[in-house]
């Protein structure tokens, strides 16, 4: 509230004759004695107004949603979002039809959760028509009015209670409000895969997600999210494993192991090319590790995947082994990973030319057979050696034209 950037903003809103506050999750933060990383404020100017004082400010002003009222402010490479108070006059489950208005109470009425529809003054008068302030502190996540109106507003309000509850639930969610997520689940096949994906990475991001991820599963909500999710045991094995807050990994233990699946996952989400390269990877299904992995079978993994996606995999598949899984091999595995050294093949086709090799499929055959060779060998032999086997492949052709299995 004291920082430069917000101090000139405010000043440009005209704070002290306009009654300008701060919303959403500022305020939500910063009574939880949370950090707050975005500062949203609202204001009863239009929004022509508030671009024109931020103009006469020097403040750029980027007009992100001026149909629903909304103009971003930058200031010294900060953004904020400033909205114009607004009422709901149509919803259809997704986008609502609003009025603009000068009334803070109607304002309030049409946020999604308690904690949400405080408001702040610059002074620090903390407005709070719904009992937002006594929900924050208890860690209760909770709809304004009744839920299943607000529900039935916006379907992604269904997904925003569980990754709010995630994040700040210490209070179990009442029965009336998984009802309504159930009554209303059908909904969220109205949202976009980009929507879906937004709100599922942050709640797998949260610190402690099993309970939030357990009732979408209960309430039928996981299903609509991600059909392809079998179960949450594997999950929450994971979760004990490991702690850091890896969405994708996370996604991936909700997630059999097939990499069909996993390609659905991610065109459902539409992840980004990375992702879901990444989530194929890891759902991968041969060569699965074990408690009894092959240290050939490892080498290859390593060297073909990486050491952070066998090591990835090596916890998933831990994860998969269940309980009773003695830890101790599987402790080698994480730690054979993790010292792990990448190798380069010091072979190129142009060497293999040089056997006398003709261009064409037999170049990439025969570095395959050397790489497999070497893999296998633990990866010590030198250029020269891998170039003396390579020959005696050739030699032991006898004129026939192809490479000797397992390499063909």
């Amino acid at each position: 509230m004291t920082a430069a950037p917000v101090r000139r903003v405010l000043a440009a809103l005209g704070s002290g004759e306009v009654d300008v506050r701060f919303v959403g999750g500022a305020v939500r933060n910063a009574v939880m004695n949370l950090p707050v990383t975005e500062i949203d404020l609202a204001t009863p100017d239009l929004p022509v107004r508030v671009t024109e004082r931020l103009t006469a400010a020097h403040i750029k002003a980027v007009p992100t949603g001026i149909t629903h009222g909304t103009v971003m402010a930058v200031v010294d490479g900060a953004t904020f979002e400033i909205t114009t108070l607004r009422r709901d006059t149509a919803c259809d489950g997704r986008h609502a039809a609003v009025e603009f208005t000068t009334d803070w109470h109607e304002d309030a009425g049409r946020r999604d959760f308690t904690f949400n529809a405080m408001s702040l003054s610059p002074d620090g008068t903390l407005f709070d028509d719904h009992g937002g302030l006594d929900d924050a502190n208890a860690g209760r996540v909770k709809f304004v009015g009744d839920a299943g109106d607000r529900i039935q507003e916006d379907y992604l309000r269904i997904l925003r209670l569980f990754r709010f509850f995630a994040w700040y639930g210490r209070v179990p969610l009442d029965a009336t409000t998984l009802e309504a997520c159930r009554r209303h689940v059908g909904g969220i096949g109205r949202l976009s895969g980009e929507r879906l994906q937004q709100e599922l990475t942050k709640l797998l991001a949260a610190p402690a997600p099993l309970t939030a991820v357990k009732l979408m599963q209960e309430t039928g909500v996981l299903a609509e999210v991600l059909p392809q999710a079998v179960d949450t045991s594997v999950f929450a094995r994971l979760l004990d494993l490991h702690g850091a807050d890896d969405w994708l990994l996370r996604l991936a233990a909700i997630l059999p192991t097939d990499t069909e699946v996993a390609e659905a996952a991610a065109d459902h989400l539409k992840l980004s090319n990375a992702a879901r390269d990444r989530l194929v990877l890891l759902l991968r299904d041969k060569p699965l590790p074990d408690d009894h992995a092959d240290p050939l079978q490892l080498r290859r993994a390593l060297y073909e995947l990486g050491a952070k996606v066998v090591g990835e995999r090596v916890l998933l598949a831990w994860a998969r082994a269940g309980a009773v899984a003695s830890p101790a091999p599987w402790r080698a595995l994480l730690e054979a990973a993790a010292s792990w050294e990448p190798k380069t093949f010091p072979v190129t086709g142009t060497d293999v030319l040089a056997l006398g090799v003709p261009p064409g499929p037999v170049v990439g055959q025969l570095l395959a057979a050397g790489e497999h060779w070497w893999i296998g060998a633990g990866f010590t032999p030198g250029r020269a050696e891998i170039l003396a086997h390579l020959r005696a492949v050739l030699e032991s052709k006898n004129g026939s034209g192809g490479v000797p299995e397992p390499f063909a």
